[in-house]
């Protein structure tokens, strides 16, 4: 039999990697509640209602901001009016420029309020929420109003609104009450608030080891995207996993076997001719541009201009057009 080392058989991520795994996380919504949970400010948690709480799947990064950002919207409600809490995911390894940043949200904010003036609605309320697991410091501005410099006299007449900001920094794993003791969240936010650090064994093993107290270290399918994860942020042979997997399963060298094979059954059903990860990637891009073809119609649907769509999907007219 021939020795298919797991590297190879691996999803081609792209740059947003960060942002697949994170959304693959939070779009589950016990995930959701648990985590707005642990970043929301007592204030406004209490006022939030989770009996209702959605996602919505469009995505409204701009074309110029996709290299900088990711989005994902929660929706609920706030004393029985609609809420979105806008989470603008900064997925690379330096803070943003802080002028994109403010663009973004505000990008968001006003075609969330146009939509509801068209629609003859109460406009809904928007809670811009930050969430960043880069090396440095965090230095932007929480307020829009600090990027000018301007006395006192002019400010009240200067537009002004400000974001929360979670920093997985400021993540304990040891105190994880917060969060409800989720620990598929708090897998992720491991994962996430060392994924720059590429030699840092030790996360893995904390990974790995709350994987086992859910039982799921047999179920590769749940486990997936936390592998995947793994291994395109981490420099580890595949030995030291075989190793790691080992504390909790004699048969270690098995489950990595287990592993290639989950893989290269996955490749295999989508019909991959020229190599698995060269097959997985363009399936990632045609499930993107049917996502992209299925947003651009819902704000059709809801009156977009053709221009504001082409530049938040990235379609071009004359797709759009057809649609």
């Amino acid at each position: 039999m021939t020795i298919i080392k797991i590297w190879d058989i691996i999803y081609t991520m792209e740059n947003n990697i960060h942002n697949d795994f994170f959304i693959s996380i939070i779009k589950n919504r016990v995930n959701a509640i648990d985590f707005l949970s642990g970043v929301l400010p007592d204030k406004i948690l209490k006022e939030i209602d989770f009996n209702y709480l959605d996602f919505d799947d469009t995505a409204y990064i701009q074309n110029r901001f996709k290299d900088l950002f990711s989005d994902i919207v929660i929706k609920t409600k706030i004393n029985n009016k609609n809420t979105d809490i806008f989470v603008l995911i900064e997925h690379k390894s330096t803070a943003p420029d802080d002028k994109a940043l403010f663009l973004q949200t505000l990008n968001y904010i006003y075609s969330m309020l146009e939509l509801d003036f068209n629609n003859k609605k109460d406009f809904r309320i928007i809670i811009p929420l930050v969430f960043y697991h880069g090396e440095r410091k965090w230095k932007i501005p929480r307020y829009f109003l600090d990027l000018y410099d301007v006395t006192d006299d002019i400010k009240p007449f200067l537009l002004n609104f400000s974001y929360l900001l979670y920093d997985t920094i400021d993540f304990d794993d040891n105190n994880t009450e917060k969060f409800h003791n989720n620990l598929i969240l708090i897998s992720s936010l491991i994962g996430l608030k060392t994924a720059f650090k590429r030699n840092d064994v030790e996360s893995i093993k904390k990974i790995i080891n709350n994987l086992n107290k859910l039982g799921l270290l047999t179920e590769i399918g749940r486990i997936e995207m936390f592998l995947i994860y793994i291994l395109k942020t981490k420099d580890i042979e595949e030995q030291q996993i075989i190793e790691i997997l080992s504390t909790y399963n004699n048969e270690g060298g098995n489950t990595m076997e287990t592993l290639a094979d989950y893989f290269m059954q996955k490749g295999m059903e989508q019909g991959i001719l020229q190599g698995i990860e060269q097959g997985m990637q363009q399936g990632m891009q045609q499930g993107e541009y049917q996502k992209a073809l299925r947003d651009a119609k819902k704000m059709k649907e809801k009156n977009y201009s053709i221009l504001d769509i082409s530049e938040i999907t990235g379609l071009s007219i004359e797709e759009i057009e057809k649609l």
